[in-house]
């Protein structure tokens, strides 16, 4: 058997589509932390971030300070309000460039999300020699990032363990509805992490971030 305990890991978690995909498919919220225990497995954790956008009321600050609490770095970005009423946020370029940028520390790449933006992202690791591991909700995520990816987790797999304790039983489509819209912003989530999955004698904390 491959002995893989010695592979570097970094894990880039894109929280905006990871959190729409679980909501709008199984009407419950993401358990991140048991994601990042079971991507890693007996790897070598080097970083875990998680990416989120921030609106002006903070209702998210518990569940970045419960993130961070849990091991996880978090960097946030303000949600961009126009006079049109259209709001944008994501962070498809702000991970691209941090897996760029850390990638010579790493050997195994994780990115938690099914946005297909990320395809450049997963061809460059691969060209430079890493390995390419997606998770994400496999009815929510573009073929192409699954055909890219050298290892894909569909997280539907497994609703117990990486979605909080509820309801994970798949939502009916809304009449009309052919897709599914992770990346929307429209009531901006009060999000969950359940922080006591964690071994802490395995993973130190990191640093909470805030970064606009």
């Amino acid at each position: 058997m491959l002995d893989t305990s010695n592979r570097r890991v970094g894990v880039f978690i894109d929280i905006q589509n990871m959190y729409y995909s679980a909501r709008n498919l199984y009407g419950n919220k993401v358990n991140f932390t048991n994601i990042v225990t079971g991507t890693t497995g007996n790897q070598k954790l080097i970083r875990a971030i998680a990416y989120c956008v921030s609106t002006k009321t903070g209702d998210e600050t518990p569940f970045l300070e419960a993130l961070h609490g849990a091991g996880i770095e978090v960097m946030t970005k303000e949600l961009l309000e126009y006079d049109s009423g259209h709001k944008k946020g994501d962070w498809d370029v702000g991970i691209t460039i941090d897996i760029i940028r850390m990638l010579d520390m790493l050997d195994v790449v994780v990115l938690v999300s099914g946005d297909g933006d990320y395809v450049p992202v997963g061809e460059y690791v691969k060209g430079h020699g890493r390995i390419f591991h997606v998770a994400s909700f496999r009815e929510s995520t573009s073929t192409r990032l699954v055909e890219c990816a050298d290892i894909y987790t569909n997280l539907s797999d497994d609703t117990a363990t990486f979605l909080l304790p509820g309801s994970n039983k798949p939502r009916p489509a809304k009449p009309g509805s052919s897709s599914i819209d992770p990346t929307s912003t429209e009531d901006e989530p009060s999000l969950t992490v359940d922080k006591n999955v964690v071994n802490d004698a395995e993973r130190k904390p990191r640093r909470y971030i805030r970064k606009s």
